[in-house]
């Protein structure tokens, strides 16, 4: 009874963020609107200010940045070899596996979770992803690999500006006044609209027909099976206690909106992401507490 309880509460501690996204949605559905400009200051606004401000208050050392790059690199490989499992649709299995929305829904869970030093390393799990996917994405779906497109997230400059000042011994928190209050007030809202941008884009979503199998198999892979090697993982390297929880948290959250870009540029058909996208961030309410619960009793 005692463990129904928390995971109760755990429920009602990261409802907030999927309020958010709840009203997004509606809001997209009720108006129209141009979902790039959104996109563009989500990106290159809300999520580099976050990006800046923890990498700032909490460099990462090299030890965590090869931990969980070894880690999440090994994680893209072996779901590479279950996607061929799935022949025709082996590009969507692939993407719905290692595109996961550690940032703009990983970010707000994180922080209702466990506060800003978990999400500080979220932001570490979630830059790696975002690179490694760049790379092992296109090269395992046989596309061309454009490295300079890594070099075009603004991320890479952002962390190494945060990372030199902040073992410089420089942090943003004693800039003049005016900027400093300008990047706390970006701060403090850069949550909210990334959530909200995870809403306005899940209603932008067109779906053509249901493919049950493909969407039972994502939620099973993406929700499940996904973060169940992600702990398996942490405890075979012995992570340490904090990077091990987010780690696997950060495993845990559901498949990431930009996945329908990148299905529709490789097929030209993002019907089917697009659904297995609404589906795992509707279930990912439900599977995010229990994960926080069992990552609680485990790690």
């Amino acid at each position: 009874m005692e463990q129904i309880r928390k995971m109760i509460t755990t429920f009602f501690n990261i409802l907030p963020p999927f309020l958010i996204i709840l009203i997004g949605f509606i809001f997209g559905k009720a108006f129209s609107f141009d979902i790039k400009i959104v996109s563009k200051l989500s990106l290159w606004i809300m999520a580099t200010i976050l990006t800046f401000t923890f990498i700032n208050d909490y460099p990462p050392k090299l030890s965590q940045l090869n931990t969980y790059g070894f880690g999440v690199a090994i994680l893209f490989i072996i779901f590479y070899f279950v996607s061929l499992m799935f022949k025709e649709y082996k590009s969507l299995i692939f993407t719905n596996s290692v595109y996961i929305n550690t940032g703009y829904l990983g970010y707000p869970i994180l922080l209702s979770v466990w506060g800003e030093q978990a999400l500080s390393y979220g932001v570490i799990y979630s830059i790696l992803n975002m690179i490694l996917g760049s790379i092992f994405v296109p090269m395992f779906l046989g596309k061309n690999i454009n490295v300079k497109n890594i070099f075009k997230l603004p991320y890479i400059y952002v962390i190494t500006i945060a990372y030199i000042l902040s073992i410089s011994g420089i942090s943003y928190k004693n800039f003049p006044k005016p900027i400093l209050e300008t990047i706390l007030l970006l701060k403090n809202a850069a949550i909210p609209l990334l959530l909200l941008y995870v809403g306005l884009s899940l209603s932008k979503i067109n779906f053509k027909k249901i493919n049950f199998k493909i969407v039972i198999s994502t939620i099973l892979i993406r929700l499940f099976i996904y973060p169940t090697l992600a702990l398996i993982f942490v405890f075979i390297t012995s992570m340490e206690k904090s990077l091990g929880k987010v780690f696997i948290l950060e495993s845990a959250m559901p498949t990431a909106i930009n996945s329908v870009i990148l299905i529709d540029a490789i097929t030209g058909d993002s019907s089917d992401i697009s659904l297995t996208v609404a589906a795992t961030t509707l279930i990912s309410a439900f599977t995010i507490p229990i994960w926080v619960f069992l990552i609680e009793r485990f790690i």
